[in-house]
């Protein structure tokens, strides 16, 4: 398969990459800098944003024909690692909302006809499963930013009229890939505390451009 990554350099999505050319796709990655990704067979980095169309156009006409699946996995960039640290100060207002529309305007125009993207448990229906901790964090914390912008582009995905995967990963952590766990749309029965593996969720994103088992869906994952 011919797969566009977005978000290709960041931690989750670097692993995203790698999977994708462990099982034999060729992958095109849209990164602001081509020193962010390492050359391999296999990989065609672009530079550019995908907050302008060009770039997306430009990084579509990278491929021979056009990518059956784009992948996304972007984040609103803050000024540390930490899910609290205030939003960085150069971070684009509706970064990730403006940049999946572009991706799908351009999906049209190339008739890519999938996107699979990384959201978060706790967006539409699935903030009902959330534990009181964590409705406290996503209302009065820097997450809020987070969360409202999955749940802007969650909204505007579903009215896209593409084909489409929101996955709600839970709590994301480091470590190997591991069994993946699913539950529906509103993390019924998810548990206190559930975490997930960033390698996990590269692999579970990259077999959902392989099959059609969740298109139109939105599962909640944990380990």
């Amino acid at each position: 398969m011919h797969l566009l990554i977005l978000g290709g350099s960041g931690r989750t999505g670097q692993l995203i990459v790698e999977e994708s050319l462990s099982k034999g796709h060729s992958v095109v990655v849209l990164v602001r800098s081509l020193s962010s990704v390492a050359a391999r067979p296999g990989l065609t980095p672009v530079e550019g944003t995908p907050m302008k169309r060009e770039d997306i156009t430009k990084a579509f006409e990278a491929f021979p024909t056009p990518p059956e699946a784009v992948l996304v996995a972007l984040a609103m960039r803050r000024v540390s690692d930490s899910p609290f640290a205030a939003i960085s100060p150069d971070t684009p207002d509706r970064i990730m909302e403006d940049s999946v529309a572009n991706a799908i305007s351009a999906m049209k125009d190339f008739g890519t006809r999938r996107i699979i993207i990384l959201s978060q448990w706790g967006v539409g229906g699935s903030f009902s499963s959330v534990n009181l901790l964590f409705r406290a964090m996503f209302k009065h914390t820097n997450m809020k930013h987070g969360l409202a912008a999955h749940n802007a582009v969650d909204k505007e995905t579903r009215q896209a009229g593409v084909e489409f995967v929101l996955v709600r990963a839970c709590v994301l952590a480091d470590g190997d890939v591991a069994p993946v766990k699913l539950y529906p749309d509103d993390g019924e029965a998810i548990g206190c505390l559930p975490k997930i593996t960033r390698a996990s969720v590269a692999r579970f994103m990259v077999e959902a451009s392989e099959t059609a088992d969740f298109v139109g869906k939105s599962p909640v994952i944990s380990n």
